[in-house]
């Protein structure tokens, strides 16, 4: 059996870890959530995402260090965000600094109402 030797790449590196929309929507609810840790049930219940996407994604997460297995709660694994991983610590600061830079809704509606032309402004009085 021949086993294949995966590099992750400098371009592959962010197809790897956003295998899907869920792995973002997971990593949000964990960024958010950073000082406890949760069940995939928790988990799939605050995102609303199903159980059995969170199951999918949890390894991959793993995998790329970004969560990982904190306790043991009954039958219940408990993931928690790896905060000591550079990585997740360039990823929170990439997404505050992305969510300073994204329009307000206030924003895009004093934007649209700077647009007017003066032939709409003739039009209109």
């Amino acid at each position: 059996m021949l086993t294949e030797n995966k590099s992750i790449t400098g371009s592959d590196v962010l197809a790897s870890i956003f295998t899907s929309r869920a792995v973002a929507q997971i990593l949000d609810f964990f960024l958010d959530h950073k000082e406890f840790d949760y069940p995939i049930t928790e988990i799939a219940e605050k995102t609303g995402l199903s159980f059995r996407t969170v199951f999918r994604e949890i390894p991959n997460l793993e995998r790329n260090h970004l969560i990982y297995k904190y306790r043991k709660v009954g039958k219940a694994n408990m993931y928690k965000l790896n905060t000591d991983f550079e990585g997740v610590v360039l990823l929170e600061r990439f997404a505050l600094e992305l969510s300073q830079l994204q329009p307000t809704k206030e924003n895009i509606s004093i934007a649209a109402d700077s647009e007017i032309s003066e032939s709409e402004i003739s039009l209109s009085e």
